[in-house]
This record gives C-alpha cells, structure tokens and sequence, in this order.
C-alpha cells in the first residue's frame, strides 16, 4: 500500500489520479523505464501531453541534460532549449530552488522575484512556442540526482493549487520508487570530452589545483584553466564542486 501524506485533505479523485500513476510506475524496472512510464502516467491519468523529464547530479545542473525524455510540443523545440534557454529556465531560478525544499511541486505562477533573463525566458521561450502554463515536480533520484518533471499547457490553463499540491505529494513517492531503481541517472561525464579533457577532468576530480595540473601535465596554468572551462561547459556544470559530484554519480 502507498504511504502517501494526508495531513493536507484533497478531493478523492487526487487520491485515485496519485496511486494510479505510483502503480504504473511501480512496475518500472529500470529508471529509463520508469522516465517513460511516468510521462504515459502523467499523459493517461492527468491528461498531460506536453512534458519533459530531465536528470542531473545538481539541481541546475538537470536542466542541462543532453538526454531528456520529451513528450507532445516539447519535442520539436527541446533543440531550441538546449543551445541556451536551459540556462535561463525559470525554474531553474534560487526561488524555484527555494520554494521546492518544502512542496515538491510548483507552478510558474507562484514565481514573484524573478530575474529578469527568466521573464525572458517565460516571454521570448515559452509564450512564443504557445505554452503558456507551466509547472515542475522535483525528484530525487539514486545517487543524490535530481529529477525535474515539467508539465506545460498550451491552452492557458493553469494547475489549481489543489492539483498542484497533489503532485508534490505525487513527486515524494515517485522519489520514492526512483532511489531504488537500478541505472544511472545521468549521463557518464566523460561522454563529450576528449582524452586530453577527461585526463584533466580526472585530476580536478582528485582535487587538484590548475597549478598542480600543470605541473603534473607539464602544461602552461592558462592552457589548463582554458580546459577546465570547456570541461565545465561540455558537463554544464558550473564550479568544481559541481564537477567533483558529478563524477562521483556516475560509473567509474
């Protein structure tokens, strides 16, 4: 049986809609399963054609995923997104960050103190791809990965708050399920990188300074931090924490 939190009453219906798509997805037997299953879910059982789920080692760093599964209008613009709109993603804003340590879902329409590049992004991104609703499910996924679920309307039709809480109780035991799921949740950091890179890569994982990078390579301190910048960019990652993490997620 399903534990799901009821300190917050809903209508039935949510209750039903929530075990329906957790037993689908229970029968998942891999985390590439599970992301598809969950979109037929959300598809059947909510009537959500447009979705998108997206995987990384940090929360901001998901948003970057060279691999997401799509569905409905995402797909033909999901190339648009990735060459740099992935950077400004509303979503991807410190208060989308803040807001979903608590609930596990948000729509855009609780967003108040937005950067001005995230407006754009909603304005010259969504609204002129014709989504003009938005909202996300965090999930936490095996190996402290995170899972972005995103959910758009393309009539103008915005969740409710009770279906928005209704989904974050959803989004907890999705993360749930995911954690026990075997397969890894993000991409191997070495995929985009050449040999040189990921020899580089490698030593800023064992904590290596530039200096001592070459040093130890024999290579002049600012042909390595140029390669540690593009190590960073081709991961999407932004810091060397960033980094370290991300390859201590993924298989050796």
């Amino acid at each position: 049986m399903h534990d799901v939190d009821t300190r917050e009453s809903l209508p039935s219906a949510e209750y039903e809609r929530i075990f329906a798509v957790l037993d689908m997805c229970g029968q998942a037997a891999t985390l590439d399963d599970f992301k598809h299953t969950l979109m037929d879910a959300l598809h059947a059982h909510y009537g959500f054609p447009n979705t998108t789920f997206l995987a990384g080692p940090t929360f901001r760093s998901a948003f970057a995923d060279p691999d997401p599964i799509t569905t409905g209008r995402i797909t033909p613009i999901i190339d648009e997104y990735q060459t740099g709109w992935y950077r400004t993603d509303m979503f991807a804003s410190a208060e989308s960050f803040s807001a979903l340590q608590g609930p596990r879902a948000i729509s855009h329409r609780q967003l108040r103190r937005l950067p001005s590049t995230a407006i754009e992004y909603l304005e010259r991104f969504l609204y002129r791809r014709r989504l003009h609703s938005a909202a996300v499910l965090h999930l936490g996924l095996a190996g402290e990965c995170h899972g972005l679920v995103g959910i758009f309307d393309s009539e103008g039709k915005d969740l409710p708050p009770t279906r928005v809480h209704a989904l974050g109780l959803l989004a907890g035991q999705l993360s749930a399920q995911a954690k026990s799921l075997p397969g890894n949740p993000v991409p191997d950091w070495r995929t985009h990188l050449t040999p040189r890179q990921q020899e580089i890569g490698a030593l800023v994982s064992d904590g290596l300074t530039n200096e001592e990078i070459a040093a130890v390579l024999r290579l002049e301190v600012d042909t390595v931090k140029k390669y540690v910048s593009r190590i960073f960019a081709l991961t999407h990652v932004r810091n060397r924490a960033e980094f370290v993490k991300l390859v201590y997620t993924t298989p050796a």
